[in-house]
């Protein structure tokens, strides 16, 4: 049997892209595996990263294209597993799977269909810019809106009857200097010179008239290379795009005076034949939790499969308790982050209050760029002054022996957002909190999200909706050593769900299910 596996953004190596891996490792162990993306990817790294053995796997690296132009991919597999997020595109192997780490909200609903075209509407009239690839993320904190670029970004310009001028700026954020080439078309535009200093660097060039055309390409990639076949992946940042058009000009001012309509124009749901034609092409829904499940319910009115992701809980021990409390996650700016500012305000509420002996800490890794490096020097200067240590990009050994030492785990994300109004703001399942819990550690977490699913309330942990909530229930395990040491136990007793074990077993009779269909 041969099996084929998709995933766009396997260069970044996170959760989504070990969970893929993950099931490319167990289908290994029977049938070959190939795992397809458009950028070069090391298999030794990758093992080494995600603590995976894929020595049965091939990586296979194809040109970068849109999603509706992956199904001839699918062909002459016997299975194909789409484990990329927010891809969608039919198959044609012979049984497929879809991998769906949070569903995108397609228009299933008259509302929501208005809303889509309405959308669709402003952003044709302001002229906005469209990526096909290479866009990391978006950042709406920012003004104007920030970009980060994978090599090689592909950009759709509106074409126009008139000529007119496009411009923007690029930075890299690495400490080297890098040289990068900004296409139109086949035709080379420019070559830019990144500086080590990570200042921007302006391009600018003419977008010329076009009457039979709907769109003018840019491609922006590494100097020198002669394809997009041919890249690094290397980010790259780009701040103030824009298009010297008087109805881009409209735009710019909403960006900079309503920024969160102007953000709004840029999430466009995809419209109800391009997402369920999709999804119906495929013999099987994995979800990756039960919160998950429920919005693949409501946004697609398909029913799914849970298969949730593996923990190496075997890696994380208990060892001797100190008076600490932890979160881990990665320090970012945004209304996505982890919470970070809202979590130390409630510890220092704490000690105000008369906690005394304990100890918050914060481990993540630190992200490149201005806003970012701004909200983590905000949060160093909010821990000044108070038992609250930062470990920045702390080595995982080190931050073993601190999950192993803390005696309570924290987690903040999606507080004071609205859950039925932007789901996708949550947790969708809650890896660092099993981390937390085979650590020993009870779990005092959010009650939204995937968290309600690994902590049951009172049994293995606490769950909170407020911060008065947070501090009681901390304070109420911190004041009873018995009710620590039960929930601890519990806690560490449940983590066990989630290991490999329990994930191959899983995966196994989904992948029986799937054969019987």
């Amino acid at each position: 049997m041969r099996v084929g596996m998709y995933n766009r953004w396997l260069a970044t190596l996170g959760g989504g892209e070990k969970l893929g891996l993950s099931i490319a490792e167990t289908i290994s162990q029977k049938y070959p595996v190939t795992v397809i993306t458009h950028q070069p990817v090391s298999k030794d790294e990758a093992a080494r990263r995600l603590s995976l053995d894929l020595s049965r796997i091939e990586f296979l690296t194809i040109p970068d294209r849109l999603a509706e132009e992956m199904t001839p991919v699918t062909e002459g597999y016997d299975l194909f597993i789409c484990a990329s997020f927010m891809d969608y595109f039919p198959s044609r192997a012979g049984k497929s799977a879809l991998l769906i780490y949070f569903p995108s909200q397609a228009d299933l609903d008259p509302g929501l269909r208005l809303k889509r075209r309405l959308k669709l509407m402003l952003r044709h009239w302001f002229m906005l810019p469209s990526f096909v690839s290479g866009l990391v993320n978006l950042d709406p904190a920012t003004r104007p809106f920030t970009r980060w670029l994978d090599f090689p970004a592909r950009m759709r310009l509106p074409a126009s009857p008139k000529p007119y001028g496009c411009s923007f700026s690029l930075s890299s954020h690495e400490k080297l200097a890098r040289r990068v080439d900004v296409r139109l078309g086949n035709e080379l535009v420019e070559t830019l010179e990144l500086p080590l200093d990570h200042s921007p660097v302006e391009c600018r060039f003419l977008v010329p008239a076009s009457n039979n055309k709907s769109f003018q390409e840019v491609t922006i990639l590494e100097a020198g290379q002669p394809s997009p076949e041919n890249h690094a992946s290397v980010k790259v940042i780009m701040t103030d795009l824009r298009l010297d058009h008087i109805r881009h000009r409209f735009y710019r001012l909403l960006e900079r005076s309503f920024r969160g309509i102007a953000w709004r124009l840029h999430i466009v749901p995809p419209g109800f034949h391009s997402v369920i034609e999709s999804v119906d092409s495929y013999d099987a829904i994995w979800a990756i939790s039960e919160f998950s499940q429920k919005w693949i319910w409501k946004y697609w009115n398909r029913s799914s499969e849970i298969l949730y992701p593996p923990v190496n809980v075997e890696d994380y021990q208990p060892r001797p308790k100190k008076n600490i409390i932890l979160n881990v996650g990665r320090f970012f700016a945004g209304n996505h982050n982890k919470k970070h500012l809202e979590m130390i305000a409630a510890f220092k509420e704490m000690v105000d209050e008369g906690l005394t002996g304990w100890e918050f800490h914060l481990a993540g890794g630190a992200t490149p760029g201005e806003m970012h490096e701004e909200y983590l020097q905000q949060v160093l200067e909010q821990v000044k002054g108070y038992p609250i240590v930062v470990h920045i990009d702390i080595a995982f050994p080190d931050l073993i022996q601190l999950y192993g030492e803390s005696a309570i785990y924290w987690h903040a994300s999606g507080y004071g957002e609205d859950e039925d109004r932007e789901p996708i703001k949550f947790e969708h399942f809650g890896i660092t909190t099993v981390e937390g819990m085979a650590s020993g550690c009870v779990p005092v977490v959010i009650g939204k999200g995937g968290q309600p699913e690994i902590v049951h309330h009172g049994q293995n942990g606490f769950l909170w909706r407020t911060i008065d909530e947070l501090k009681t229930y901390t304070l109420k395990v911190i004041h009873n050593p018995s009710l620590r040491r039960q929930l601890s136990e519990a806690a560490l007793s449940s983590s066990r769900r989630y290991d490999k074990k329990n994930f191959d077993a899983r995966l196994q009779k989904l992948l029986e299910q799937i054969q019987a269909s």
